[in-house]
């Protein structure tokens, strides 16, 4: 089975700038070649819309491995503590229905003391 995992970022106003641009497309080629280094997956298309750009990850194995790997290179463009990822999952019996997790930032659960 395979995944697809979705890395965003805000940008400036709904579209970006330019300089937001050329990250993206910076972030598809630097997570590409780790993922591919990796036999992890690739890097698909990538969007800007809404006030965020996306970038998404295709054909993702293990998505915990791959995780590190868009973590490590979140950290060296200085943008872990922006980013959230996101893991897409396909139901196998039906392929349209598809659950969406976030797997960063790590999600602090509430807990209740009496």
């Amino acid at each position: 089975m395979t995944f697809e995992m979705v890395v965003q970022l805000p940008v400036t106003g709904a579209f970006g700038t330019d300089e937001e641009f050329d990250l993206r497309t910076q972030l598809e080629r630097d997570f590409n070649a780790a993922l591919a280094a990796a036999n992890m997956g690739e890097s698909g298309r990538g969007e800007t819309d809404d006030g965020r750009m996306s970038v998404y990850l295709e054909a993702v194995t293990d998505p915990d491995a791959a995780l590190r790997i868009v973590k490590d290179v979140l950290a060296r463009h200085k943008l872990l503590h922006r980013a959230m990822v996101l893991l897409d999952a396909r139901c196998e019996a039906d392929s349209d229905d598809i659950e969406r997790r976030v797997l960063w930032p790590l999600q602090s659960v509430a807990v209740r003391v009496a």
